[in-house]
């Protein structure tokens, strides 16, 4: 299937570590009535399979190539989804349908380096770790609050994120969440950047615990012709808690791609 010319592409919408494409819930919402949009899923997350961590990136371009159908598409990608991205971004540059992404609280290193300052900090790398290990409820849940650190929202606010954002009915399986961390602390694709030659919009949060905010600075550099938007009072998920605002950028962007 082809798209029609001054069409805007597909958007296809890849999550992170811990959640499901129940998280983009206000997106779908948003953009469903406009354009074609897709999620895809990590494997062990929402009830997808388990892979072992070296197959993830296979399984994952397999997915989009899937959903994607033919059509021209835009991926949207956040956290252990843009990192993914980013280590296919040779294989996705090959596609005549790709047309570019939308990297969300991206690092293209995760953990903290000799070399790389902008990595996540080691306490909450233990937070991962130790989530990772068990698949409790409770530290998956103060998972989703780190994620919501650094926004001012009230308790009402925060539970209602979590009502609308959270797939309580299939959680991750221990499997995908190990697999996933293995991938989070072993992608690095700082060396890889200046190969990257797609339209890029990166958006970060100024309040970022999991992924400063310097990360995503620093991405937009070493990216050509990267646009960058940075949320105030905002943390790791802002198409969650600045729904209004990254969605209305991300249609301005979004549309502009076939202008």
């Amino acid at each position: 299937m082809s798209t029609p010319a001054n069409q805007p592409p597909k958007l296809l919408f890849l999550h992170g570590w811990g959640q499901s494409p129940q998280i983009w819930c206000q997106q779908i919402h948003y953009f469903s009535p406009i354009t074609n949009t897709a999620t895809l899923q990590l494997p062990g997350h929402a009830g997808s399979p388990d892979t072992e961590a070296p197959f993830w990136l296979e399984y994952i371009y397999n997915n989009i190539l899937q959903e994607a159908d033919g059509e021209d598409f835009v991926l949207v990608a956040w956290s252990l989804g843009g990192q993914i991205a980013l280590s296919l971004a040779r294989s996705l540059q090959q596609l005549s349908n790709f047309k570019g992404w939308v990297l969300v609280s991206t690092t293209p290193c995760f953990r903290q380096q000799p070399d790389w300052s902008f990595g996540c900090a080691d306490d909450v790398w233990q937070g991962f770790s130790d989530a990772a290990s068990t698949g409790d409820t409770k530290l998956m849940q103060r998972f989703f609050r780190l994620m919501l650190h650094g926004n001012n929202i009230d308790r009402q606010s925060f539970n209602h994120l979590a009502h609308i954002a959270i797939n309580k009915l299939a959680p991750p399986t221990l499997a995908g969440l190990k697999a996933g961390l293995d991938l989070l602390s072993s992608l690095d694709e700082r060396a890889n950047l200046s190969d990257v030659c797609c339209p890029t919009l990166i958006f970060h949060g100024s309040n970022d615990a999991i992924v400063p905010a310097t990360a995503g600075r620093d991405l937009a550099k070493q990216i050509n012709g990267a646009q960058y938007r940075e949320l105030k009072e905002c943390g790791h998920a802002p198409f969650l808690t600045h729904d209004t605002a990254f969605n209305q950028t991300l249609e301005l962007w979004w549309k502009n791609l076939s202008a």
